[in-house]
């Protein structure tokens, strides 16, 4: 099973993570969900350590999407498909900064927790 908390904290709400078998018509149709009605990320127990990690970033970024109301009508994310080319887009551009430079999120950290 995975290592991760049940729970992460986006904004003012607490979600939950949940590790899923794919139900969908095809595996590859969705590696994860974000559902804000029931604050619950749903991801496929069964992908790939990268596959994992992005699809975990990529159901962050639509529950923070939703959460600053960027996907509300008449917002810059309203259309589902547009929307979804943007998380995916700055998604994929996060895990490669990520990736290949391991230092990155360890200075973030660092800076964030410096109280400076």
């Amino acid at each position: 099973m995975r290592k991760c908390p049940p729970k992460i904290k986006i904004g003012y709400k607490e979600i939950d993570i949940e590790f899923v078998k794919s139900d969908f018509a095809k595996q590859t149709d969705s590696y994860g969900e974000y559902h804000h009605r029931s604050n619950k990320i749903e991801i496929q127990q069964d992908l790939n350590d990268a596959d994992y990690a992005n699809t975990l970033l990529h159901e962050i970024l639509h529950c923070i999407a939703y959460d600053m109301s960027l996907t509300q009508e008449g917002n810059v994310l309203a259309k589902d498909s547009d929307e979804e080319i943007v998380v995916n887009s700055i998604t994929n551009g996060l895990m490669g900064v990520i990736k290949d430079n391991s230092w990155f999120l360890k200075i973030i950290q660092e800076n964030i927790n410096s109280g400076k």
